[in-house]
């Protein structure tokens, strides 16, 4: 090399937002949908507020659902509601940074009766 030439250097920087997704396997998205499932129970029974306790209904697996969940599961939770359910996971509102409301519309929406 000549002395009036220099040698670039580049030094490849991976943005950490576009990092790929960790996959899950079949057990961990059965898992998480059972996790989800319950958050989706819960808040189906705080819109029953004023029901008698008798008269509540739980959520059925292939209904419609909304979750209130921590926004980092939110990939394990979509995938889990994919696998099980065959329909996707919509962000509907952010409350706080810890707070995020999902909906899923359901085997039933997604499938057909």
């Amino acid at each position: 090399m000549k002395d009036h030439e220099t040698k670039a250097r580049l030094k490849l920087v991976t943005n950490p937002i576009l990092k790929k997704r960790k996959t899950y396997s079949s057990d961990e998205k059965r898992d998480a949908f059972s996790d989800f499932y319950k958050l989706a129970n819960k808040l189906h029974h705080h819109n029953q507020l004023g029901v008698a306790k008798k008269k509540k209904t739980d959520l059925h697996w292939k209904d419609e659902m909304c979750a209130i969940i921590n926004p980092k599961d939110f990939n394990k939770f979509s995938d889990a509601v994919a696998f099980v359910c065959g329909s996707s996971l919509e962000e509907v509102e952010k409350i706080t940074h810890k707070k995020l409301i999902v909906y899923a519309s359901g085997y039933w929406n997604n499938i057909g009766n």
